[in-house]
């Protein structure tokens, strides 16, 4: 007896619902993007607006979902007008972050979008090392024009180049030098993180909420070693267990995963490795994991399950 193709009975949401769901998004981030105008394009020269950076991020990120979603599914149900408005949402929200200074949730994205090329095995790697290249430069240049005040030479491109982790070190590097550190440790600061997933306007005080990293360290920048927060939270030895298990979920959902949300979701987690994690707190690591990347595109695609099962006339789809 023939084995039945477990994936050739996968069925996917199309663009055009994609693009249903995404529309609100896009319109509340026109919104904020028109009534803080005045702030736009001024980089380090007005005060660093983390609840209106992170609204926006957020909805470059579900748009992020979208984008390599709508990249796994079968030709038959794409749409070009579809494609090309996520595609310019991207591009669009992704300068309005660049214009308020953020360069973390533009890597994002481009990572993402790299992993998922070289898994597809869309592009070479000398193709993609010239672009990787081009797409460096131009991000440094973006934290010189930044600053405001430095001329773009050759030691302010080499300077931003290298103050991103110097700076970032820094945290763990003080960690090391003021005592003892535990070998376990009770994870407070990461479990509390998560009441970080209720919006603002909810519960605007939700900072307070959250437990301090309980260990003395400095960080005069304001980034956060991503040692700092494991041994904060679990200890040394404790440390080492909760990266393998990190590991594991990825290999896992790599491995295993033939829908193409599992496949989005690995896509952008592996966007958000190299920097994000390396040097924010618990608290955002934790919402791009679990609440951008996971809850808001699982329940959105659950809506969608919903409703086809309502007017069966349409098809069905799963993610």
């Amino acid at each position: 007896m023939r084995k039945k193709n477990i994936v050739s009975d996968i069925h996917y949401i199309s663009n055009k619902d994609l693009f249903l769901f995404a529309s609100p998004f896009w319109v509340a981030g026109q919104y904020m993007i028109i009534t803080n105008r005045q702030n736009l394009f001024q980089g380090y020269q007005i005060d660093y607006d983390t609840e209106l950076i992170g609204a926006i991020a957020t909805i470059n990120t579900i748009f992020l979902f979208f984008f390599l979603y709508s990249r796994n599914i079968p030709k038959n149900k794409q749409s070009k007008w579809s494609n090309f408005f996520i595609t310019f949402s991207i591009f669009e929200f992704s300068s309005i972050l660049l214009g308020f200074g953020s360069r973390m949730y533009i890597m994002i994205p481009l990572i993402a979008y790299i992993i998922y090329l070289l898994d597809q095995k869309k592009i070479k790697l000398r193709k993609l090392f010239l672009q990787i290249s081009i797409a460096i430069i131009f991000l440094l240049g973006i934290g010189i024009w930044r600053l405001g005040d430095s001329d773009y030479t050759i030691d302010a491109i080499m300077y931003i180049g290298v103050a991103e982790p110097t700076l970032t070190w820094i945290s763990a590097g003080s960690m090391f030098d003021k005592g003892d550190l535990p070998y376990i440790a009770f994870p407070s600061n990461f479990l509390t993180s998560f009441i970080n997933f209720v919006p603002s306007f909810l519960l605007p005080d939700k900072a307070e909420l959250i437990q301090p990293i309980n260990i003395s360290y400095d960080s005069p920048f304001g980034a956060t070693n991503i040692l700092v927060s494991l041994i904060s939270n679990f200890g040394i030895l404790g440390s080492c267990t909760a990266l393998f298990l990190l590991g594991f979920i990825l290999t896992s959902i790599r491995i295993n995963g033939k829908t193409a949300f599992a496949k989005t979701y690995y896509y952008c987690v592996c966007g958000m490795i190299p920097f994000q994690l390396f040097r924010d707190n618990i608290a955002i690591v934790n919402k791009m994991l679990f609440y951008n990347f996971l809850i808001v595109p699982l329940i959105i695609f659950c809506i969608e399950k919903f409703i086809s099962n309502k007017y069966p006339k349409h098809n069905e789809y799963s993610i």
